[in-house]
């Protein structure tokens, strides 16, 4: 018997699109959607909570993100940082989102491991657990991908707090670590971005749809169905997504 569908699709693939509309083409082709607080899908718009509300989806809800941010080693960037999450975070508990993903640091140049960052982000994620204390709705932090280019990119990499843990596929694929988050899952995992690329070092990071590039979606899903993990369709346009839908159907890994 195949599992059923249980896969969701991120607004990242209807961005040039009103929230209305990206939620009405998600809710023909999966049961949740997440919702990238940002641009036209900004959270902050009580337009947009009334639409993700109406929709009736499941919503986990992607935060907004730069450079650096949570672990902006200027005490006055990662403050700022932290009080704009706290703004897409009370509103994505006003839509009664199922997550709220933040990411770490990233930066364009490769450097070696800054003690001043990690401090920084161990800082900012305790406030966030605070916070999601306070709030109920659990938040979770992303890899990134290219060794060098963020403080977590491989198991281990950083102490999250007591937040969850969103494994990001295929920016484990480009940093080399995805077959080590595999194969022992780290205990905070909550959450899967699914997309691909052409493997280790392919750092334009190009969300390419389900069946194309190298990662395998039948062993990501199995590791995440057994860790109780969301998946979710990370993509650049709706076509990606059909074709990511039909290459899971082909395989028998969803209905």
């Amino acid at each position: 018997m195949h599992p059923p569908h249980d896969i969701g699709v991120s607004t990242s693939a209807y961005s040039e699109q009103f929230l209305p509309a990206a939620l009405e083409q998600i809710a023909a082709a999966a049961p949740s959607a997440e919702i990238r607080s940002f641009g036209m899908h900004t959270l902050l718009s009580k337009r947009n909570q009334r639409a993700a509300l109406a929709s009736g989806l499941p919503c986990s809800v992607h935060g907004p993100f730069g450079y650096k941010g949570l672990g902006d080693v200027s005490e006055a960037a990662r403050l700022e940082a932290l009080d704009e999450h706290r703004r897409h975070y009370a509103a994505a508990a006003e839509i009664g989102a199922t997550l709220y993903l933040v990411h770490p640091d990233w930066r364009p140049e490769p450097g070696p491991r800054d003690p001043a960052v990690v401090g920084a982000l161990e800082r900012s994620f305790d406030t966030l657990r605070e916070l999601r204390d306070e709030t109920g709705v659990p938040i979770v932090v992303e890899n990134m991908p290219g060794v060098g280019h963020s403080h977590l990119t491989a198991p281990g990499d950083l102490d999250l707090r007591g937040l969850g843990f969103a494994l990001d596929v295929g920016h484990a694929s480009i940093s080399g670590t995805l077959d080590a988050f595999l194969a022992a899952p780290p205990p905070e995992w909550r959450h899967v971005h699914l997309h691909s690329n052409a493997g280790f070092g392919d750092h334009n990071d190009p969300h390419l749809p389900v069946g194309a590039g190298v990662v395998d979606a039948a062993v990501v899903l199995a590791a995440a169905r057994a860790a109780g993990a969301s998946v979710v369709l990370e993509l650049n346009n709706a076509a990606d997504v059909a074709a990511s839908l039909a290459s899971l159907r082909s395989r028998g890994l969803i209905t």
